[in-house]
């Protein structure tokens, strides 16, 4: 039985149902869904239901299928511009084959991590700056290293002395506490619904894991330590696996222009 016709006509349908705002490359966003009874994040707004949906970095525009709802949002590409960094150890830069099986293993412990979150905690998206210093690097930017071309930054980075307190910005559970490759002393929070932040480059971690922190909590002290070129926090959120931009959580009423 020939199934081309049936296919076709269920992506022109689909297709036909694209929402009209559009979202930003790494943006969070929230859409209006029928009952609190779906999958995810839903935060009630009167008599409105708003499922909190992450948008990926893009490459170019797309539209991003939200099965909640059964209809594409419009998703924009936005160009972060580029990060040119040098790094003299030039073994932090290029491998050697151990190197590389360790930074393998950290990834897949990180992505384990992330893949089981705390529905007993529930995210309010409400954010305290971690750290007073201001933005170094922002998220989105193309990387190179030393002239090569290399992953995309999707992190925010925020200045800092070494020894400057990094403060955990919502409640949550602290899930890793390791001195990574890359990142060296790091620190994941689990916010719950699939909301996680990270905390990368510290000189000291001062929670264990299992601690569940309060907002304004102290967890570690900013420093250098991992592939850096001068103390820094580099702070990461994750939402239902995705990492999004950090700097939309500082900006002043965040969350009343999210559940718009």
């Amino acid at each position: 039985m020939n199934r081309w016709p049936v296919l076709l006509l269920l992506v022109f349908s689909l297709d036909s149902y694209v929402k009209e705002e559009i979202f930003l490359s790494g943006d969070l966003a929230s859409v209006s869904v029928p009952s609190e009874n779906v999958n995810g994040v839903i935060i009630k707004v009167k008599n409105d239901n708003k499922k909190i949906i992450p948008i990926p970095y893009l490459y170019e525009d797309k539209n991003i299928f939200i099965e909640a709802i059964n209809t594409y949002i419009k998703a924009k590409y936005v160009n972060y511009g580029e990060s040119r960094i040098t790094i003299k150890n030039e073994s932090l830069v290029n491998l050697s084959p151990k190197d590389s099986i360790r930074v393998q293993e950290e990834a897949k412990l990180i992505e384990t991590v992330l893949a089981s979150s705390d529905f007993s905690i529930m995210p309010s998206f409400e954010f305290i700056r971690p750290v007073a210093g201001q933005i170094t690097s922002r998220y989105g930017k193309q990387r190179y290293i030393n002239g090569q071309k290399r992953s995309v930054h999707l992190a925010l980075d925020l200045d800092g002395e070494i020894g400057d307190k990094i403060i955990a910005p919502m409640k949550g559970k602290v899930v890793l506490v390791k001195d990574l490759f890359y990142t060296g002393n790091t620190v994941i929070l689990d916010h719950g619904g699939n909301l996680f932040t990270s905390y990368a480059h510290m000189n000291e971690a001062i929670v264990s894991e299992g601690d569940f922190i309060i907002p304004g909590s102290i967890i570690g002290y900013v420093g250098s330590t991992g592939r850096v070129t001068g103390p820094h926090l580099h702070w990461t959120v994750y939402f239902e696996n995705i990492r999004i931009n950090p700097e939309q959580f500082l900006n002043e009423n965040f969350l009343e222009s999210l559940l718009q």
